[in-house]
């Protein structure tokens, strides 16, 4: 048998979704048949209903021989290196460097260096959480440098997320170097695949396959004529969407080799995560309203 004591960061989910991430190992049909069988007690009542939406202090019991998994058994490191932008007791807001992958289960990435920071504030203790790990809430590549927002509680990564794609609510820019003045100003569209083969996506003004590419838009502003810097506010979040839509107008970002730029002297990448603007928000994130956080790094 395993017992758990619910705290705020398991609250407000279904008992299943609950059971699932701290069984994450155990087959979707053995969990399902402990909520048929009754082996699930929530504060000693049997609950077979897969959406009881789990509170604050439930106590929580699964009696079976598996054993469930530490959600997060991460090892603190060195975390130097981590350059904060702002802070508070639910949001953090850090300056990613270039070569830096947001998540990696073998490599130093930045979730570990942001954990690391966390930990050794006292606020986040991965032995304290049964379902909550620390996140971001949004990816960069790993080429690109600038903002990533994370989350420090469940609270917060819900808000976050409901918010991330209501540019009215979270508005983030970017600064694209190129070596051409070729891309469309204002808004553009079109649409966009992925290929999983090659790792690279591909753009086309028209669909010329409904099946495969989806709809993009992003607003593009050149406001440097002498660098070619375009100041990029994305509308949809597609994977490689402003490496892309350069590629296809000729104007592939700086030393993005895989787009079909030639290798400078300069090592940098020509993609920043510059700027990010809150509004609009509600709850407890209501006091970001108003705030912009700009990145360090510049061309």
């Amino acid at each position: 048998m395993a017992k758990f004591n619910a705290n705020i960061n398991d609250a407000n989910q279904t008992l299943l979704k609950f059971v699932k991430k701290v069984y994450k190992n155990t087959n979707l049909s053995i969990i399902y048949k402990w909520f048929r069988k009754g082996k699930i007690k929530v504060n000693d009542k049997k609950i077979k209903d897969l959406k009881y939406i789990v509170k604050e202090n439930d106590i929580i019991d699964i009696y079976d021989k598996d054993k469930p998994i530490q959600r997060d058994s991460f090892i603190p490191i060195d975390y130097s290196s981590l350059n904060v932008l702002y802070e508070d007791e639910n949001v953090l807001i850090v300056d990613k460097d270039q070569n830096i992958e947001i998540h990696s289960p073998v490599n130093i990435c930045l979730d570990m260096l942001v954990k690391s920071y966390l930990f050794s504030k006292n606020n986040y203790i991965p032995d304290n959480e049964n379902s909550y790990v620390v996140s971001h809430v949004h990816r960069i590549d790993k080429l690109t440098r600038g903002i990533v927002i994370y989350a420090k509680n469940k609270m917060a990564h819900t808000q976050l997320i409901e918010s991330i794609n209501d540019k009215s609510k979270i508005k983030k820019l970017y600064l694209v170097k190129t070596n051409t003045s070729n891309i469309p100003t204002g808004l553009l569209s079109g649409f966009l695949t992925y290929d999983n083969f090659n790792k690279r996506s591909f753009f086309s003004e028209t669909n010329i396959n409904p099946n495969k590419y989806k709809k993009v838009q992003q607003i593009n502003q050149l406001i440097n004529n002498e660098e070619f810097i375009y100041e990029v506010q994305i509308l949809t979040g597609r994977k490689h969407q402003i490496r892309a839509i350069f590629s296809f107008y000729n104007s592939p970002i700086f030393n993005d080799l895989r787009y079909g730029a030639r290798k400078q002297k300069e090592d940098f990448f020509g993609l920043i995560a510059y700027k990010v603007e809150f509004n609009n928000l509600q709850g407890n994130l209501k006091n970001l309203n108003g705030l912009i956080i700009e990145s360090n790094f510049t061309f």
